[in-house]
């Protein structure tokens, strides 16, 4: 049996499967707010009044929600890090961002579990007694890791009255989802968002009814279904509610904001020598940010946005604010209601409108790309290298779609990067943006089609992979994507109703590919770290194995069938040939990639198989084991598996 500890491994573990989330994420405006206390100061000492620390509060749970762009993140992050200083707590948030593994309900457990045996060490002990009796709890549906990873280990602890309240920050509840990446038996609950988000309010109702020493401070937008649920009679007498938006001095809020950042500017550009005489101690005028500051609405996403517009590299500060303060009245009946998202919309109209028409088409094209592709792609790679990628992928010259966003700086994050390598790309810095993108109720002539994208995505990879054979080496990044990517593409179109693709044409060019070399290319790479951590196997199964095979209609058909047959046989070839070699020649993903294959194949009961020693994968495994077993154990050291998670299949 592995000798491998959870709590030993736990660091490394939550990083691989990005359970964690941070509150400055390069977006300026937060950082602000954190450095000027006398912000959203009411909602502050509200949260401070309710939350008891030594003493539990009379409703465990609180909700705040607000529209977006209203703060909610800059509130989680001012309490956690008063947090901090109050208690020494190190609780970091599970919530909001585009990476499809942080904002699951499958690492909702797991995170919390290892923040409380960091916070609490007396936990860690029972936590990781709880892993060794049952090492295969963290693929056990949630309820079951709720009780053996936190329940039980607090009961064991014995008296809880005198231990000191702790907190757990939830921001972002709206953005939770479920991932095509969770594990195979959390698949069973591949529901919509929305279900999705009643679970973790589900399991958040779950841990309060136990009387453990935990609170939940909970930040999203107010969603109908969120609302409803939160007002049910399980809920409504646990949960403290309050509403953000009718709460505090949010134009205090951004006013102060607002002439922080164009004193900033105005020092800039006089700096620059591009002031022009008698200019610089006026600009840009006591009217001129009133009137800034009315159009805000106390709405801090639209302050943030139209300020890093006005601080353009390419522009002139002046004639962008002189445009934004003169501009009419919303030109979009759409947008002419009131709600919050009214301005906004309308400001993302008009930072697309100051793009040059001459590059309109291909800047859609581009972010169409950027859209569809990016949250498969490593942060470490950089947001100008994957556009770059992307350039090769269609054939456009180096650097062409990066020109053609360059001006969008103010809606993409176009200097995001992360040194970490199992994080996703987040180029947009808000996810109102994509949203209006997608509505072309709203974008008007700037929409992009997530559909039509995919489709030429795909076919782009699978033109890419058509050349690669397993004598040729690989071209580039373009070669990388498109072996990676192209089941998640053709999953997303699998997923639609009704079906809009061409699927013959994708499936008989499918059918002519050297899958065992675009696999085994995919594996063996050394840039391999540039994609995110969606590996080729379980790519292939979680977007186009088991769609396909969900799909009646289409698995009804040969053609369907025999692409199928090709992509597992494939699968299987390339694994066969990397277990007759030596553990020296293994790639680094690949020990991850096998053992993720042979949990693929886990039966509904347990210890039950939907493979048996026929399978040719089972029996490299079986003829490994009788002639080198320190070869599997090196394997299975590699991908921080239990002996007792593969062996039973043998």
């Amino acid at each position: 049996m592995s000798k491998i500890s959870y709590l030993e491994n736990a660091k490394d573990i939550v990083a691989k499967k990005i359970t964690f989330n941070t509150y400055v994420s390069g977006t300026d405006v937060l950082q602000f707010l954190y450095d000027h206390p006398g912000t959203r100061e009411v909602m502050i000492v509200r949260i401070k009044d309710w939350y008891g620390f030594l003493t539990r509060p009379n409703k465990p749970i609180m909700w705040i929600h607000a529209p977006a762009g209203y703060g909610k993140t800059a509130i989680a992050g001012t309490i956690s890090k008063w947090l901090e200083g109050v208690e020494g707590l190190d609780f970091s948030p599970l919530g909001a961002t585009t990476s499809p593994e942080r904002n699951s309900p499958a690492r909702f457990i797991i995170t919390i579990a290892y923040q409380l045996a960091e916070s609490i060490p007396e936990l860690a002990p029972h936590i990781d007694n709880a892993i060794k009796r049952s090492p295969m709890i963290l693929r056990k549906a949630l309820e079951v890791q709720l009780m053996k990873l936190i329940v039980e280990p607090f009961k064991a602890l014995g008296e809880l009255d005198d231990m000191p309240n702790r907190l757990i920050i939830v921001d972002g509840l709206d953005e939770c989802i479920n991932s095509d990446q969770e594990c195979r038996v959390e698949r069973r609950y591949a529901e919509d968002q929305e279900k999705a988000q009643i679970r973790i309010l589900e399991l958040i109702h779950t841990l309060q009814s136990h009387r453990l020493p935990l609170s939940f401070l909970i930040l999203s937008r107010p969603e109908a279904w969120i609302k409803q649920h939160i007002q049910s009679p399980p809920f409504e007498r646990i949960v403290e509610v309050v509403d953000l938006y009718a709460l505090g001095d949010h134009l205090y809020d951004t006013e102060t904001y607002i002439r922080a950042e164009l004193s900033r500017i105005a020092a800039r550009v006089k700096a620059d020598g591009t002031m022009g005489q008698g200019e610089g101690a006026e600009w840009p005028g006591e009217d001129v940010v009133n009137t800034f500051v009315e159009r805000t609405n106390g709405h801090m996403l639209y302050a943030s946005t139209a300020i890093r517009h006005i601080d353009n590299p390419y522009g002139d500060p002046r004639t962008l604010l002189k445009n934004l303060v003169e501009s009419s009245s919303p030109t979009n009946p759409d947008l002419a209601h009131s709600s919050p998202f009214s301005s906004l919309n309308e400001l993302y109209l008009q930072i697309m409108r100051s793009c040059p028409q001459s590059n309109r088409a291909l800047m859609i094209q581009v972010l169409e790309d950027i859209y569809i592709c990016f949250p498969m792609i490593s942060s470490t790679f950089g947001f100008q290298r994957a556009v770059d990628t992307l350039d090769h992928l269609f054939g456009r010259v180096p650097g062409q779609g990066y020109r053609a966003i360059r001006l969008l700086h103010a809606v993409l994050n176009i200097s995001g990067w992360d040194p970490h390598p199992f994080a996703a790309l987040k180029p947009f810095i808000h996810s109102s943006f994509p949203e209006f993108l997608l509505n072309s109720r709203l974008s008007l002539e700037f929409a992009i089609d997530s559909r039509k994208g995919t489709r030429r995505i795909l076919s782009g990879c699978l033109d890419c992979m058509s050349k690669i054979t397993l004598q040729s080496e690989m071209k580039g990044d373009a070669d990388l994507y498109a072996v990676t990517a192209w089941p998640f593409l053709v999953g997303n179109l699998l997923s639609s109703e009704p079906l809009d693709f061409p699927y013959v044409a994708v499936m008989e060019k499918l059918l002519s590919i050297n899958l065992v070399a675009c696999s085994s290319k995919a594996i063996t790479s050394d840039d391999s770290h540039i994609i995110h951590h969606f590996l080729f196997n379980s790519n292939l199964y979680n977007s186009f194995i088991r769609p396909f095979r969900n799909h009646h209609s289409f698995m009804s058909e040969p053609l369907a069938q025999r692409a199928v047959t090709h992509a597992v046989s494939s699968l299987e070839n390339s694994f066969v040939h990397f277990l007759r070699q030596s553990p020296f020649e293994w790639p680094l993903e690949f020990p991850y990639t096998l053992t993720d294959f042979v949990h693929e194949h886990r039966g509904t009961e347990e210890g039950t198989w939907t493979i048996d020693n026929n399978n040719q994968v089972v029996k490299a495994l079986g003829k490994l084991r009788e002639e080198h077993p320190q070869h599997l154990s090196d394997l299975l050291r590699r991908a921080e598996v239990f002996d007792s998670d593969i062996l039973p299949i043998l």
